[in-house]
């Protein structure tokens, strides 16, 4: 089972990292438990998201906001269908031109092929600061 799971987030990391969205879509599972803390005041994409449009919505709203400048995943842990990505990120906000990073553990369930939870843990402080004008 630890093999599915791997390739199946391996594989949706490079279709993230390809800028192929849809077929990362396709990934996951509906409905899925999917969780970006922040303030969703400030931040509307952040929070909870149950649909695979609502996931759509996620990254074309945070694409319009923001410019990436650095994304990578430096280890995949993966026990039975449970994998954590430990990595790094940095990011310009767009409106502000105020550029963010930090590290991260991404919390990934995998069933049946698909991702049943992706929940995000980050600086959400240092997030918000740089949508701050």
């Amino acid at each position: 089972m630890s093999k599915e799971t791997r390739e199946v987030v391996e594989e949706f990391f490079s279709n993230l990292g390809g800028g192929e969205l849809e077929a990362a879509i396709e990934l996951l599972a509906e409905p899925i438990d999917w969780f970006t803390p922040g303030d969703t005041g400030l931040i509307p994409w952040m929070g909870q998201r149950s649909t695979k449009d609502q996931v759509r919505e996620f990254f074309a709203m945070g694409g319009a906001a923001m410019t990436p400048e650095e994304f990578g995943v430096d280890r995949l842990v993966v026990e039975g269908d449970s994998a954590v990505a430990l990595g790094h990120f940095k990011y310009r906000v767009n409106a502000t031109g105020k550029a963010f990073e930090s590290d991260f553990a991404l919390e990934l369930l995998v069933a049946d092929g698909l991702i049943q939870r992706y929940h995000m843990h980050e600086d959400s402080y240092a997030i918000s600061l740089a949508f701050l004008s």
